[in-house]
This record gives C-alpha cells, structure tokens and sequence, in this order.
C-alpha cells in the first residue's frame, strides 16, 4: 500500500496529520569585532627630508624627518575620522619604542630599522645617514614598525601610540607625563641584580669568547671582499 492510500485511511477515520515542521537554516552574522588599530587606518611613512635647527652658539643639528599619514579605511571610523598628516623624527620613533618596552614588558616589540650604516659591504655602499638609498630602507623600515605596532592588539591600543600617529604637538610631553623613564631605571636596576652572577660559568665564556672571535674574522672577511670586488670589477 502506498503512502498516498495510508493518508486516505487517516483522513476517513478523522485522525488528523501532522505536518512536518519545516527546518530554517539560521545564518549567524559574523560578530563585529573593533578589531587592532590597523584594522582602521592606513598608515604610511613616506618623504623622508633634511632639516637644520640651531642647536647652540653658531652651531647647528641636522637630522632627517618622516611624513606620517593617516587614512581611515572606513567614512564612520571609531578611531580617527579624518585624514591626519604629520613629521618625525628617528629619534622620536625610538622614544616611542623604548616607552613599549617599559610599559609592556611581557610583550616582544618590533625592533627599529638601523640608525645608521654599520657593515660597509663595498665602496658603493656609503656611511652616510643622509644617503638616499639609506634613508629609503630606513624609511621602510619604519613604517614595517608602524603596521606591527598598530596591528597588535595590546600595543596599538594605547593612548601613546594613537597620539604619535594623529598628533603633532604635544606628543612629547604626554609621553614624559606617564614616568615611564623612572619605571625604566627600576626595571633595569632589578634586572641587573637578578642577572648578576657571582661565578661565570665556563662554557658560556667560551661562547662569548667564540663569538667575539667570529665577528672580527667575518669583519677582515668583509673588507677583503670589499677589495678584491674592487680590484676585479672597479667597485
């Protein structure tokens, strides 16, 4: 008997069919989350350019700046609504990364881009910190530093790091107004006393020693090859 003749037989004794329940797919909605600090803003380090100021009697500092900008990347930001522009110097980026480290010790913070040409590889290469070339790593460098501070959610939440990125004046002083400096000499001195050791281990002092070593061989080992490059090929 097919199921069409067993409805038959239900509907004639008056015994009324359930319909089956109709199952609704539910979408859940993706939950809005605030998410890092990159999540909102495009940041970008560009135009690095030389600048003078006098710094005493007939002298003079020079030193490089960076242009900062800001770009919400949406119109209803909840961090920044509009589009931000501003100047830096390296030194203020290393202000910014040594408050990181005090404040949030248990943190890895992205390291700076080098200050300054340390291995000369060949006479191209130059010393000069106001190379182009240089400033161009330097200033990739910086902005690398940027994007992993603001894309970390612990590290681009603070006051510090929104303020160095939207605000010019007055950055400075907010930063010394949080003592970090003070809390910077009582980590260092607790440090030193936990890691100060009464007896040098042997092997570690083998290792130090090892690795001195190789630093001044792969030094020599450098300048050799800067020559024979320049001997061979007019470099």
């Amino acid at each position: 008997m097919e199921s069409g003749d067993d409805n038959d037989i239900f509907e004639e004794e008056g015994v009324d069919i359930p319909e089956p329940e109709k199952k609704t797919t539910v979408r859940s909605e993706p939950k809005s989350e605030s998410g890092t600090l990159l999540n909102h803003l495009n940041i970008t380090v560009s135009d690095p350019e030389k600048r003078t100021k006098p710094s005493g009697i007939k002298m003079q500092e020079t030193f490089v700046v960076y242009l900062i900008e800001t770009t919400p990347k949406v119109a209803e930001s909840s961090v920044e609504k509009e589009v931000t522009s501003l100047w830096r110097r390296y030194s203020e980026f290393e202000l910014l990364r040594n408050y990181l480290v005090v404040i949030y010790s248990a943190v890895i913070v992205p390291p700076l881009p080098e200050k300054r040409a340390n291995f000369i590889w060949n006479k191209i290469a130059s010393s000069d910190t106001f190379d182009v070339e240089f400033l161009e790593r330097r200033r990739y460098g910086l902005e690398s530093f940027l994007h992993r501070i603001a894309g970390h959610r612990k590290l681009g939440r603070d006051k510090i790091v929104k303020n160095f990125l939207i605000k010019e004046e007055g950055w400075r002083e907010e930063l010394m107004a949080t003592g970090y400096q003070a809390k910077s000499d009582s980590w260092l001195k607790k440090m030193n006393a936990s890691l100060r050791i009464r007896a040098p281990v042997l092997r570690y002092e083998q290792l130090k020693c090892y690795a001195n070593s190789l630093q001044t061989n792969a030094t020599a080992l450098l300048k050799v090859r800067a020559k024979l490059a320049e001997r061979v090929y007019g470099m």
